[in-house]
């Protein structure tokens, strides 16, 4: 037999096992062929050899010799082997034969020891055994020599394991009816699947995914995975077949197909569901940007898949010596000329006008100054690229930080920051003057019934639903900061319901029997029906009642005895037997003392609390407020307002507006009355020219606050949870006596912190987040 062509070598080469396993295969043998003695030494001093990070200067001597006798046993071997199989073709003989295999066994142990060697030694020797200096092509050339010797070597064991197949059948043809029986099964499988399993995934969907309740992430990614199950059924038996046809001793090397099947066909599955990913996910761009999207991504993943097939079947037929690592090298070279020609492709869109009119750091500038340069304009591509993938990759990744309220919280901080290094609050206008009275409606509009009704609390609107909207009897607290739009959700509610009727409350400041006075009235009875007639009128009523009571923190107060109103009012609901429900919006101030003197002994059906509003809720509230139907509307020009990090793909007006809005948020803490007040605070108009403009505003600050003694904090408490109240009231709460009282509410009003309707004094809107600020802080109310 002559000598086999190289490319062919390589094909041969992969329907082999290694020598252990080919020689064990063979029952005929008397003898089992040994590696040599020199062969057996080097591959124990090497096993023997310290990892890389704990060698010492002596093992990496001990490694250079190793590497240079193993070099020097694989040139004399090969020699050897060259020999031992042309004799082999002229004589055929068993000793022969023998020889030959310790000789392709010996060789086989010295390359995996020089893989191993090649591992530890240095760099500079790995580089020139590897690279393509004469060192590298000497070494090239010995590989390729002694792969075509294998490949001899193969065919001829592959013929002696045949005839050895072949006398097994006439003996026993058991073995192979068995496999044949196994493989009959994978057919079945396989074509049952294929005729039910559009049917399956069918009845899959209705049941695990057209449900009320969304799917878990395992019933989606099963759903997903399940477009492609053709092809995968498909792999999975070619893979078993693969398996049991390699059990028979001669088609042991049917397994290795399965390195062909698993990276074609598993790589074109895995191609399949990258582009509909990427296709999906690319909805909002043009379909000229979406078409070169999915052919790039087609270059590289069909360039993957190939280096795979190449790679891996290179390292199991010739090892990690020289040819791997020039294929190695040449694959790099190719991966290199693929992402020259896309990004050739992305060069239109890269450059265009939008991407060009950025701020650019100085580095990008440069590269869209070289797009056109010979010689630069590749570089230039990358370059842009690389600002691009790097800047949309920031923008993604604050874009999910954001969703989380303590890194908004601490943006919005170090905005605020940067905002006071400036020091100028006015502007360097200073024909500006704050508007004040009505006008500042004229341009904020006021909250109406009509007002664009902000997408917030959907979560507790829901939880309230089940309760509320059923047919049975439920008693349910709504509870949140004065302020953050508990009255908008009851209206809400009440506007939902159609199985009771509404009643809207809204609890007066003298308390319980007011409040009895106007359900009386909402009820149809006199205005002074008494408790019992009340009581009796919802007992014998044929219709159900959905009652919202607002501010029913009014019927609290924070003393012992405090909670008479509260009790009451609930003890007579509860006793209506029939199915009334009943809300009650209490602030968290108020809450917190009611559960803290009743506990458990106060049961509801449901207590639920509402979240402050997210940075974007408080900014579509304060556009919806812009009036934008005047002459003159709210301007943000000038408004000097630092920039930030997801901040880069907007005009320098939309920029200084959601600059301000988070300013708002961030200081209202998510109080949206709060942010409408602050915002109304803000507004300039131009004595010259009448134009409106925002400049920072104020925000009060006060250092005796902080330092105030703790039974003049307690007065403020009293009259935060109070909402309103009289220098009696506070005096029974605080446990001070009136005149002490009267001089520290003359103390607060001196400074603006409260006001007063008539004879009741109230936290003023301006100082009510410092107060509620400093009160928290102080460990004295929970906002």
């Amino acid at each position: 037999m002559g000598r086999i062509h190289p490319i062919l070598c390589i094909l041969l080469i992969t329907f082999s096992f290694t020598a252990q396993a080919e020689w064990e295969s063979m029952p005929t043998a008397k003898k089992q062929p040994e590696i040599s003695s020199e062969a057996q030494r080097i591959a124990e001093d090497v096993s023997a050899l310290p990892d890389p990070l704990f060698m010492s200067d002596n093992d990496r001597s001990k490694v250079d010799e190793l590497l240079s006798a193993t070099l020097y046993q694989i040139d004399h071997g090969t020699t050897q082997f060259d020999q031992s199989l042309s004799k082999y073709r002229r004589m055929e003989g068993k000793a022969v034969w023998f020889e030959t295999q310790e000789y392709y066994l010996s060789l086989h142990s010295f390359s995996e020891s020089k893989q191993q060697l090649l591992k530890l030694a240095n760099s500079n020797i790995f580089h020139k055994l590897t690279g393509f200096g004469p060192y590298g092509v000497t070494q090239f050339k010995s590989e390729l020599h002694l792969t075509q010797l294998n490949a001899q070597y193969l065919i001829f064991f592959q013929y002696q394991s045949f005839k050895a197949f072949l006398i097994d059948l006439t003996i026993s043809p058991v073995p192979v009816i068995v496999m044949l029986v196994k493989l009959f099964l994978v057919y079945l499988g396989l074509s049952w699947w294929l005729r039910n399993s559009s049917d399956i995934i069918k009845q899959f969907r209705k049941a695990k995914l057209e449900t009320t309740t969304p799917p878990s992430l395992l019933i989606r990614f099963i759903w997903y995975i399940s477009k492609a199950n053709r092809p995968i059924a498909w792999l999975i038996a070619i893979t078993v077949s693969l398996d049991i046809l390699a059990t028979l001793q001669s088609l042991q090397h049917v397994k290795f197909l399965g390195i062909f099947t698993w990276w074609v066909l598993g790589g074109s599955i895995a191609v399949k569901f990258i582009l509909e990913f990427a296709y999906r996910n690319s909805r909002s761009t043009t379909k000229e940007m979406t078409a070169i999207r999915l052919s790039s991504i087609r270059y590289y993943v069909w360039s993957a898949i190939g280096a795979g097939v190449i790679l891996q079947m290179t390292k199991t037929t010739i090892g990690e010596g020289t040819i791997y690592h020039w294929v190695s090298s040449l694959l790099s070279l190719w991966f290199l000329l693929i992402t020259v020609v896309v990004l050739r492709k992305w060069k239109p869109y890269v450059f265009s006008e939008t991407n060009q009119n950025m701020d650019h750091p100085v580095w990008a500038q440069w590269a869209i100054n070289k797009k056109d340069s010979f010689g630069l304009s590749t570089i230039s591509v990358f370059i842009m690229t690389f600002w691009l993938i790097s800047r949309n990759l920031k923008q993604f990744v604050i874009a999910i930080l954001s969703q989380y309220a303590f890194f908004s919280q601490a943006l919005a901080y170090l905005f605020r920051i940067e905002v006071a290094k400036q020091g100028d609050n006015g502007g360097q206008n200073t024909n500006l003057v704050q508007l004040k009275g009505d006008d500042i409606f004229n341009y904020i509009l006021p909250g109406k019934e009509d007002s664009k009704l902000i997408g917030y609390a959907s979560d507790e609107i829901k939880q309230l639903s089940k309760y509320i909207l059923s047919d049975s009897p439920a008693m349910c607290v709504i509870s949140g900061e004065r302020g953050i739009g508990t009255t908008t959700l009851l209206k809400q509610i009440l506007y939902r319901v159609n199985n009771a009727q509404p009643i809207y409350l809204n609890c007066p400041n003298a308390g319980y029997n007011e409040l009895m006075s106007e359900l009386a009235e909402q009820l149809g009875l006199d205005k002074e029906s008494s408790d019992i007639q009340i009581l009796a009128y919802l007992r014998k009523s044929e219709t159900s009642y959905l009652i919202a009571v607002d501010n029913a923190q009014r019927l609290v107060k924070p003393m012992v005895g405090g909670l008479v109103g509260l009790m009451k009012f609930t003890n007579l609901m509860r006793r209506s037997k029939k199915n009334h429900r009943i809300m009650m919006a209490i602030e968290k101030s108020s809450w917190r003392f009611v559960d803290r003197a009743r506990g458990e002994r106060l049961l509801f059906d449901l207590v639920t609390f509402m979240p402050r509003w997210t940075e974007s809720q408080i900014s579509e509230l304060l556009d919806s407020r812009l009036n934008h139907d005047i002459e003159n509307p709210v301007s943000f020009d000038d408004l000097n307002l630092p920039k930030q990090w997801d901040q880069d793909d907007i005009s320098e007006e939309e920029r200084a507006r959601q600059g301000f809005y988070r300013i708002l948020w961030h200081y209202s803490d998510g109080n949206p009355t709060v942010a409408l007040r602050f915002f109304r605070l803000s507004l300039r108009q131009d004595q010259k020219t009448g134009k409106v403009v925002v400049r920072l505003f104020q925000a009060p600050e006060s250092e005796e606050l902080e330092k105030m003694p703790k039974p003049m904090l307690a007065i403020l408490r009293s009259i935060v949870q109070l909402e309103v109240s009289t220098p009696e009231e506070l005096s029974e709460c605080t446990q001070l006596t009136i005149p002490e009282v009267i001089g520290t509410l003359r103390y607060f009003e001196s400074r603006n912190y409260i006001e007063w309707s008539g004879d009741k004094a109230k936290i003023s809107d301006h100082w009510y987040r410092y107060i509620t600020n400093a009160l928290h802080r102080q460990h004295l109310l929970v906002k």
